[in-house]
């Protein structure tokens, strides 16, 4: 059998197609002419006329919030809900410390400032220091300060310090070696002076190279804005005015009091933890007691 030449394949390729897209619409118009019919629901129009109504107002309940109480640091330490803190960043210390903002009493006015600021936190030096040393063998004196008043005197063994409360037992100047960091070690003559303690019957042993410290703490404070000091140890008190003022705890490290505020005016003592107001560039690399 002979094969049908392109022309006629192609023109009964194309009436299949067209049988077949013939017999697809049937096929939809019969079950669209057979489908139930679709019953649609009536509207029915009411004759009454229009009338407005007005809903009723909603049930509102407010609520007073209480005022914030006081915290254990101080009336300053009151913060309304969208008041923060103000926050700094000691570079010397490493610390973050808050500043709280200016707090309003109940009338509207701003508070009284504190009133104090802290300057520096000291270790308290011993009240005689050996500072140096004259002399030689078997006549040596040793140059001795009062720390209080600053004065300087020569004195030996057996030398007695009425003002202080003290008596030098023994003064020797020996050479010694000394060990210095990241060098090598050299021999000097160092004066070493023994002191009675009259007060508290103890020897003390002084050096010429460094000071001696008690181990107690001192802080100076000022008032607000001035530059005039005033020392304090833990426990005093002073009066600035009609306003009283209690020292608390004292750090070295970080630097800081603890300070107390009582007047007239406030109703409740002002407690504050008190930060340097100016870096002090102090370092207690020397603040051991040494004794014996």
């Amino acid at each position: 059998m002979a094969a049908l030449p392109p022309e006629k394949l192609y023109l009964v390729a194309s009436a299949a197609l067209a049988l077949a897209s013939a017999a697809v619409c049937g096929t939809f118009i019969w079950r669209h002419a057979s489908a139930p019919e679709v019953v649609l629901a009536k509207v029915e129009l009411s004759d009454a006329p229009y009338a407005a109504t007005v809903a009723d107002a909603a049930i509102v309940k407010t609520d007073t919030w209480t005022p914030p109480s006081s915290q254990t640091r101080g009336r300053d330490w009151i913060y309304d809900t969208f008041t923060p803190p103000e926050i700094f960043y000691n570079a010397r210390s490493k610390h973050f410390t808050v500043k709280p903002p200016a707090a309003l009493t109940e009338d509207g006015l701003l508070e009284e400032a504190f009133g104090v600021e802290l300057v520096t936190v000291r270790p308290e030096p011993f009240r005689l220091q050996l500072i140096g040393y004259v002399g030689g063998e078997g006549t040596w004196r040793g140059t001795f300060e009062m720390v209080s008043t600053g004065e300087v005197f020569l004195g030996g063994a057996g030398r007695a310090v009425p003002k202080l409360g003290l008596t030098v037992k023994s003064l020797e100047v020996r050479t010694v070696d000394i060990k210095i960091p990241e060098s090598m070690t050299t021999r000097q003559r160092v004066a070493t002076a023994v002191v009675r303690d009259d007060k508290t019957g103890r020897d003390v042993t002084l050096t010429h190279r460094e000071r001696y410290f008690t181990g107690g703490l001192s802080a100076f404070v000022a008032a607000t804005g001035d530059e005039a000091t005033r020392e304090v140890r833990a426990g005093d008190s002073f009066v600035l005015g009609e306003v009283t003022y209690r020292i608390g705890k004292i750090l070295l490290s970080p630097a800081s009091i603890e300070i107390s505020k009582e007047g007239p005016t406030l109703n409740q003592p002002d407690r504050r933890t008190l930060t340097p107001r100016e870096a002090d560039d102090y370092a207690p690399a020397d603040a051991t007691p040494t004794t014996q």
